[in-house]
């Protein structure tokens, strides 16, 4: 567990340049209280890409704009460009969606969900994505 908040903390010390396209992900989640919020982080390969894979991103970042704008961070990362979180969170596929919870600062385990380039459109999709991120932080 200490690794993975080690991970996250150098994560969190890269500068934005690093972070996948679009930049804009990361503005969209204003923390007003000034506390640190559980994180969604949307892994994809570039070197492992699929067909539907740009298009379930997007439907994954308006998932999360339109259900936790301001409950959560949200980060888009290229594991080719950043292959030590494939280890760290045990990535498999082109696709992945983890959650992070963070109590008092540090994170609190993980919960992923792997395989969403199958599943990537229609009220399904957002049901289960919304369903997938309310069980673990409890929302």
């Amino acid at each position: 567990m200490r690794f993975i908040a080690l991970l996250l903390a150098v994560f969190l010390l890269l500068p934005a340049t690093l972070y996948a396209a679009p930049a804009t992900l990361q503005n969209l989640y204003i923390n007003p209280a000034g506390k640190r919020l559980p994180e969604a982080i949307i892994f994809y390969s570039s070197a492992n890409t699929c067909e539907t894979c740009p298009e379930t991103i997007d439907n994954l970042i308006t998932v999360l704009k339109q259900n936790y704008q301001g409950k959560l961070h949200a980060y888009l990362i290229d594991t080719a460009r950043h292959p030590e979180f494939i280890t760290a969170f045990k990535l498999q596929g082109p696709l992945n969606l983890v959650i992070i919870r963070i109590t008092d600062g540090a994170a609190f385990g993980y919960h992923k969900l792997a395989g969403l380039q199958s599943l990537n459109t229609g009220t399904a999709f957002s049901r289960r994505i919304t369903a997938f991120i309310n069980n673990f932080l409890g929302f």
